[in-house]
């Protein structure tokens, strides 16, 4: 009952509910004699012992009750408590007490008891300013508690996504490590990134990412158990709490299902926009056994699943000290100044006419200690630091020398370079590029710069504006790994692009009817409708290649055409592919 409800009850609205225990029928009479004098339309319920009270509070909802001092031979209060768990806790009850027990009834105001009125007083005008005063405290009394539950509910659990929030985790990781030192068990702790979330907020804004974040937050509460705890300690941050995880092993199979479910693309906005999670796993009693130390594992675990393929990793001792992106982007900056880094080429082909139309340059590290490096094992890292600058400048000079000779040799085979998101901040890459080009005396034609979905929407404005650059010059563009990301197709109108490669996890479950084949299918369409060609990755069955033909690919490339190979291997491998196929398209 809340304050604004009682002038309507007052003025003959909805009835005031009330319940009269009292076991003398004269005073239910002077009782119900007086209420019809008060201002309150009411519906009575009497009850003539505790026990019909009892029964008539368990499953009734009343707005007061009137309550005897004396009820055979009982005292009154002692229903205060029962009151509060049978009925509601703030339902005001108001004592009408015999001559005498004032002194008594007064101790029990602090038990529950809303007021009182001596028998000998019961007239209108008392009981109703005695009722009104009840119903306005019980209200307040109501307002009070509803908000000290918003402030605990603020106070533990995430406003957006409805998680548990930070302080929530931690006192539920509490209550695991000790339900598990009690019990000798085990659990995991997951730390979780989402993947490209600062991308989707910073395209589509921060609507967008809100709404990124309560579908992710719904997709980690359907994988997990009840038992288990995800809770949301900020921004694009979540941890989990995986009570019944005792192995490393369940632990990576729930990862698992948490990435598989995170990457199922999300519709904002009318964009099909797709993230993915990286995922951190310490295990107690394994890897720590303190709160803290468990969740630093955890994350430190989370920084090495950024840099794998997979997305999640289990924590290793290895990693307490991970100083490899410093040590790597020194090693690499020494591997720069000695010439330690070599290219190798893969080719690409026209997949109707089988002629070669280009290859794709791709790095190696020929490191003195660890031997032949392939870029996965660096690039990540170089990317984090700011040798990825040189690095990147040192792969052009490679590859557009050995694309030189090939052209000396009046064979003009068109290169592709994988371009990283961070070279798109530097305003001299256009300009250099050119220089590099005319240095040598190349068409810009013959160069196509290859960045992915991600690195080209990083930063959308100054990604137009630097590749818009390139493309004047006549340097083409290729956007990498399409589908694996965004697939922000406005874009394509807005930057001009040359051609889309599809990202190989489309490529390779080709089966009748696989969803990966309508997939490629409808990117071939997007991109012919374009009017641009759709290059087809990792192809590793010489029979995908007519099947993806089939599907709309114009171009291919992987191990079932070529494997990666030195520049100076190229034309013999060249020649012998011709005369199995097709002669290379020339550049005019």
């Amino acid at each position: 009952m809340t304050e604004s409800c009682l002038p309507e009850i007052a003025a003959g609205g909805s009835p005031l509910r009330l319940l009269i225990i009292e076991d003398d029928d004269v005073d239910r009479a002077r009782v119900r004699h007086a209420l019809a004098g008060t201002p309150f339309k009411f519906s009575a319920t009497e009850a003539g012992s505790i026990r019909e009270a009892r029964e008539h509070l368990d499953g009734n909802e009343f707005d007061c009750v009137l309550l005897d001092y004396h009820v055979e031979g009982a005292i009154g209060s002692e229903l205060l408590a029962d009151i509060g768990a049978l009925n509601d806790p703030h339902l005001p009850v108001v004592m009408i007490t015999n001559h005498g027990d004032e002194r008594l009834v007064a101790e029990d105001l602090q038990f529950g008891l809303y007021d009182y009125i001596p028998k000998e007083k019961l007239e209108a005008d008392l009981l109703g300013n005695v009722l009104s005063n009840s119903l306005r405290r019980a209200s307040l009394h109501r307002e009070i508690h509803s908000q000290r539950a918003r402030l605990q509910q603020l106070s533990l659990y995430d406003v957006l996504t409805g998680l548990p929030n930070r302080s929530l985790f931690f006192d539920r990781l509490d209550q695991a490590l000790q339900s598990a030192r009690r019990n000798a068990a085990a659990f995991a702790v997951l730390q979780i990134d989402l993947d490209l979330f600062k991308e989707v907020n910073d395209n589509f804004g921060h609507v967008a990412g809100d709404n990124v974040l309560v579908v992710a937050a719904r997709r980690f509460r359907n994988v997990l158990r009840a038992s288990d705890t995800v809770a949301r300690l900020g921004g694009d941050e979540f941890a989990a709490i995986l009570t019944g995880a005792e192995t490393a092993q369940a632990a990576l199979t729930t990862a698992d299902k948490i990435g598989l479910a995170i990457r199922e693309p999300i519709m904002v906005s009318g964009n099909r926009i797709q993230v993915g999670a990286s995922i951190g796993i310490a295990l107690f009693p394994d890897h720590a056994t303190d709160a803290d130390a468990l969740v630093a594992r955890a994350g430190r675990a989370l920084s090495s699943a950024k840099n794998n393929s997979a997305g999640f990793a289990v924590y290793g001792a290895g990693m307490d000290t991970d100083d490899r992106p410093r040590l790597v982007a020194s090693r690499l900056q020494k591997a720069i100044e000695q010439k330690e880094l070599f290219v190798e080429f893969q080719p690409m082909i026209n997949l109707t006419s089988r002629k070669v139309i280009g290859a794709e340059a791709l790095v190696r590290w020929r490191s003195p200690e660890d031997g032949v490096v392939l870029p996965g094992s660096f690039i990540p890292m170089a990317e984090r630091s700011s040798v990825i600058g040189p690095l990147t400048y040192a792969i052009f000079d490679l590859t557009l020398d050995q694309a030189k000779l090939w052209y000396d040799s009046a064979v003009p085979i068109p290169v592709s370079i994988n371009l990283s998101a961070r070279l798109l901040d530097d305003d001299q890459l256009p300009e250099r590029v050119v220089r590099a080009l005319e240095s040598r005396g190349l068409p810009a034609p013959l160069l196509t710069l290859e960045l992915t979905e991600t690195a080209l929407m990083s930063n959308v404005n100054q990604a137009k504006k630097i590749l818009g650059l390139l493309s004047a010059a006549g340097v083409k563009i290729s956007i990498d790994d399409f589908g694996a990301g965004f697939s922000a197709f406005k874009y394509l109108r807005e930057l001009d692009v040359s051609e889309i490669k599809i990202d190989q996890s489309f490529t390779t479950d080709l089966r009748d009817g696989s969803r990966d084949n309508t997939i490629v299918r409808s990117i071939a369409l997007l991109a012919r409708g374009f009017g641009i060609p759709a290059i087809a990755e990792g192809i590793e069955d010489p029979m995908a290649c007519n099947i993806l033909r089939d599907l709309g690919c114009d171009k291919g490339q992987g191990y079932a055409i070529a494997r990666p190979m030195p520049g100076e291997e190229f034309l013999d491998w060249l020649l012998r592919w011709e005369l199995a196929a097709a002669p290379i398209d020339v550049i005019q």
